[in-house]
């Protein structure tokens, strides 16, 4: 009987040590002891099938810590359980659910896209601009989303084409998208968004902010795109192993810049919702987002070094933070004490992250 773990598992870790070669990339290993051959199609199937059952003890383990954070917040402060507060948090959390959507994408890709926070601002001064000066809310909807897109694509484009890692890549844009973000606001605060925009991206259905809508059908779109369509299957092969997945036929230029073109259009949908509730269009909003989302991301199920990822708990991820920062203004916590907690819980994230790495390598 065949045990397709093993040979899995080296595949998806061992092509991150070197360079696989045609021949290691379709020949079953030696210690199986089969002597047939095992073409790139088949080793991209049984690696697809093994990243779709990891990380399901993350997932729950992030809606355990989300509950017992519930419940100590609300022995400390039983106020903190309100509806009131619930809905609160959620709500605060759907920008940087988002931003964390998008984040995800990119990374069970292997990648990592640090322009989204000054992408948001771009795409937020963009709908600000296009609204005082009297253009129709299809235009100021579209526009962002639109020019998210662009952003994202030549992130996409210098990563695969010029051949820069995402990390450098996108810290250089960046720098490019924050400027540009100033250069249209002319450094300030774009204010006089009318009041109906508002009530379009930030008002309410019932009792249910729209925001909280939107970030559900967002994650919902999200999670069938990740799990039924061919980008979602090949942004899990490109992650798991990025050579195997090229003689497997997948075009990885394409499929890549295709997840940093979602990951942008994400930023720029969080940015006019962004505008929507602040009722104006801040240049510098974004910034403080960038390391939450990743965050969010990779403590929902996102491996920094691809190949696995889950929308359900990036989303979830999103609101512990979100949480957290309740809670602890809620106990009377000053601001600046507050982000040196977030700041640890991040770290200490993205180590559990790579402890786990370890464990999984040592198992394989």
């Amino acid at each position: 009987m065949l045990h397709q773990t093993e040979p899995v598992e080296k595949y998806r870790h061992d092509g991150r040590r070197h360079q696989v070669s045609q021949t290691e990339s379709t020949q079953t290993p030696a210690t199986e002891g089969l002597g047939t051959q095992r073409g790139p199609a088949e080793v991209l199937s049984r690696a697809l099938r093994q990243a779709a059952r990891i990380g399901t003890y993350r997932q729950t383990g992030i809606v355990v810590a989300e509950v017992v954070l519930f419940l100590v917040f609300t022995a400390l402060s039983p106020r903190f359980l309100s509806s009131y507060n619930i809905i609160n948090i959620i709500l605060q959390s759907v920008v940087t659910g988002l931003l964390a959507l998008g984040e995800t994408f990119v990374i069970i890709t292997a990648g990592i896209d640090l322009s989204a926070g000054s992408i948001l601002a771009v795409s937020a001064v963009s709908a600000g601009l296009l609204l005082i000066h009297g253009t129709s809310f299809a235009i100021a909807l579209i526009g962002p989303l639109i020019i998210g897109a662009l952003a994202g694509l030549v992130n996409g484009l210098i990563i695969t084409l010029i051949r820069i890692t995402p990390f450098i890549a996108t810290l250089g844009t960046m720098s490019i998208y924050a400027g540009i973000a100033l250069i249209l606001a002319g450094g300030q605060t774009v204010y006089g968004i009318p009041l109906s925009f508002e009530g379009l991206l930030g008002g309410s259905l019932g009792p249910i902010p729209i925001p909280v809508l939107v970030l559900l059908a967002v994650l919902l779109l999200a999670a069938a795109t990740l799990k039924y369509t061919k980008l979602g299957e090949y942004a899990i092969a490109i992650g798991g192993n990025a050579e195997v997945a090229r003689l497997a036929g997948i075009n990885l230029s394409v499929y890549t810049s295709a997840v940093y073109v979602v990951a942008g259009a994400l930023c720029a949908l969080g940015g006019m919702i962004s505008v929507a509730r602040l009722g104006a269009a801040d240049p510098t909003s974004g910034s403080d987002l960038l390391l939450p989302a990743i965050a969010a991301s990779v403590m929902g199920g996102a491996n920094l070094m691809g190949g696995e990822g889950s929308m359900l708990g990036a989303v979830v991820g999103a609101v512990l933070i979100s949480t957290l920062q309740a809670g602890l203004t809620f106990l009377n916590v000053q601001a600046f004490y507050q982000e040196v907690v977030v700041g640890v819980v991040i770290i200490l994230a993205l180590a559990l992250n790579r402890f786990q790495n370890r464990f999984q390598n040592g198992h394989a």
